[in-house]
């Protein structure tokens, strides 16, 4: 990396704001990371400091986190805003204000250094002249599929994604803490998947490769592992030829 990031993290939990500053400190990424408590303490940092991407909790107390977008295009300043929230149903209401990633809490360190990888590379991209016709679209910075479930929307990283299964018209995607249930069918999943790493087995199952540790072919079964959760997933044993690419 040719140049070091600065980072404001504002959030009005002291604790999260360590841990944070803990888990960017690790990636080596950053020359300057400042703190702020709230929406009011960030205006102030940002007199006299311009970071380069703000990890920004939303529920905090006073104003939320939404509240400062306005106040940087006030103050001229374009950095990267990464939400950082314990809230999923907030999602959509990023993505319309331009947010770069959006993050849960707990944090991710697989995830966190993915975001700012992509962030370091969007910022090359954008560097790039016009007259070459390459531009950043919002899509394309946002990394996320977009699945419906019976009680709304769920925005999933496909890095983070074990496998798809069909259960009838509806797909189960599971992550390995967690298994969403989405109305739609598998094949509606894997349209929205990238081109690459992701396998489709027989009808019922689209497998993440870069997750698979094991290929048992006599119990016909092949288990995938992610931040030490191991899940394994039962095959017909006639599809297993479908994995032999790996």
């Amino acid at each position: 990396m040719d140049q070091k990031l600065r980072a404001l993290i504002v959030d009005d939990e002291e604790s999260a704001r360590k841990l944070l500053y803990k888990l960017l400190e690790e990636t080596l990424f950053f020359s300057e990371m400042r703190f702020a408590h709230s929406v009011t303490s960030a205006n102030i940092e940002l007199t006299d400091f311009e970071p380069d991407i703000i990890f920004l909790d939303i529920k905090m107390q006073g104003k939320d986190g939404f509240s400062i977008i306005n106040d940087l295009q006030h103050k001229d300043l374009k950095p990267g805003i990464v939400f950082v929230t314990a809230y999923e149903q907030y999602a959509i209401k990023a993505i319309k204000n331009q947010a770069f990633d959006y993050l849960l809490k707990p944090v991710n360190r697989k995830e966190l250094k993915q975001c700012i990888v992509k962030f370091i590379e969007t910022r090359k991209e954008s560097s790039i002249p016009k007259s070459t016709g390459k531009t950043v679209e919002i899509h394309d910075i946002i990394k996320r599929i977009r699945v419906n479930t019976r009680t709304g929307t769920v925005f999933i990283n496909p890095a983070t994604i074990l496998f798809c299964k069909a259960d009838g018209n509806y797909t189960i995607i599971c992550t390995g803490e967690k298994q969403h249930l989405c109305s739609m069918n598998l094949g509606r999943i894997g349209e929205q998947l990238p081109g690459s790493g992701f396998i489709r087995v027989g009808r019922s199952h689209i497998i993440n490769y870069e997750h698979i540790v094991m290929l048992d072919r006599k119990e016909s079964q092949v288990t995938l592992t992610r931040d030490g959760e191991s899940v394994i997933v039962k095959l017909p044993r006639h599809h297993l030829k479908d994995l032999d690419i790996i």
